[in-house]
């Protein structure tokens, strides 16, 4: 099922042609909670943050930690005996209490596959994988929350606090993100536009020229959306191509990595599934279930899965367009360019789905509307942004039926 994905219409916003979107509906539930666990998790003054190095920070011994553990995880790859008392004592002293403040769910997780490696009651390559993906959707959520830091250090006038929070973004990506991501990019075979990796350095340096603008806090706010929705994909795509994985290797009798593949697309599934839960409860659920360790991964069919996932992102999207109708009515034009730059990026993820449901022809005319009707909404034209809407919607709507 690999295949090269089409390029999309690519969008023109403060010199950056990328595909970008916004931040307002996507993280509404959860940027209070993300700001409160931010300010928990970084308990030195500014005048500390300020001075401090990025080696110096929690993110970077974060990361150090969670390098330590899958090093000693590894070992098992080289028939090593694995120190796990050294795992856990790692995993309890430098990630745990980070952990359980993003997110208690993933906490359990980790340890669940801490225990159950200790005492061998999973394979402890699924063990492994519990522990490896668990973090990184923790990490995926601490880069939200990071985000936001940036912001609020900016506005607080704090600019070297603000740097020193984005350079810890970079930091993750550089050692979590981009290695999963050039996976996804090999995997389906992903270049130009199309790749997750071009697309997430694309948003780190359009964040990096914004933050260093006086006034671009505005287009830092909308270009950290290329960033994050591109972590976000990657995972998405993550625990799709799990799933044509595990179908496959049922189909051809090879089931020995089943549970340790259904393991990797639960895990990756961990990050975004409260988000995707907002576009289609139902479809989300479904995938969760699928997922879970519980299920015979014979019943995991690649077919579904994609259809369940697109599912959940055309609900998102269709949420974004009516948003952004209300917003333009009301005037609030910056808002519904954020709006509508977020449904455009989550029509980006599914492009592969969409042109095979619809043909590349349709497809096309589905992307070029959705980048004139962004353009519509930027230049306050809601009557042309209402007619091209109900287009795309339409569209989209054959995709799931």
């Amino acid at each position: 099922m690999k295949k090269s994905m089409m390029l999309f219409a690519s969008i023109t916003l403060a010199g950056t042609v990328l595909v970008a979107c916004g931040n307002n509906s996507e993280n509404a539930a959860n940027t209070e909670k993300n700001s409160q666990q931010e300010e928990a998790a970084n308990s030195q003054s500014s005048e500390e943050n300020a001075e401090m190095s990025i080696d110096e920070s929690a993110t970077a011994k974060q990361v150090e930690a969670y390098k330590a553990i899958t090093d000693e995880l590894n070992k098992m790859k080289e028939n090593q005996d694995v120190d796990w008392d050294l795992v856990e004592s790692t995993y309890t002293s430098d990630l745990k209490s980070a952990v359980n403040e993003i997110d208690n769910e993933f906490d359990q997780f980790i340890t669940t596959g801490i225990q159950a490696g200790k005492s061998e009651e999973l394979d402890e390559n699924v063990a492994r994988q519990m522990i490896d993906k668990g973090t990184q959707s923790y990490f995926y959520q601490k880069q939200k929350s990071l985000q936001q830091a940036v912001i609020d250090a900016k506005d607080a006038d704090k600019s070297d606090e603000a740097m020193l929070h984005f350079n810890e973004i970079k930091l993750l990506a550089e050692d979590v993100f981009v290695p999963t991501a050039e996976k996804r990019d090999s995997y389906y075979e992903l270049e130009g536009e199309s790749s997750i990796v071009e697309n997430i350095n694309s948003g780190l340096a359009a964040q990096e020229e914004a933050l260093s603008s006086e006034e671009g806090m505005e287009d830092f706010a909308v270009a950290k959306q290329i960033t994050d929705k591109s972590i976000y994909r990657s995972y998405y795509l993550a625990s799709n191509s799990y799933a044509e994985k595990i179908e496959e290797a049922v189909t051809s009798g090879d089931t020995e990595e089943v549970q340790i593949m259904q393991t990797e697309a639960l895990g990756f599934y961990q990050a975004i599934k409260g988000s995707l839960a907002g576009g289609d409860e139902e479809a989300a659920a479904k995938l969760s279930e699928l997922f879970d360790l519980s299920n015979d991964p014979a019943s995991i069919k690649a077919d579904e899965v994609s259809n369940l996932f697109v599912k959940a992102f055309v609900g998102k999207i269709k949420g974004y367009h009516e948003e952004v109708a209300e917003m333009a009515e009301e005037g609030k034009i910056t808002e519904a360019k954020e709006d509508a730059m977020e449904a455009n990026v989550f029509l980006k993820a599914i492009e592969m789905p969409v042109n095979d449901a619809i043909g590349q022809e349709k497809a096309d005319v589905l992307y070029a509307d959705a980048k004139n009707w962004y353009e519509a909404i930027a230049d306050g034209n809601a009557e042309e942004a209402n007619k091209l809407s109900e287009q795309i919607l339409s569209e989209l709507q054959s995709v799931v039926e």
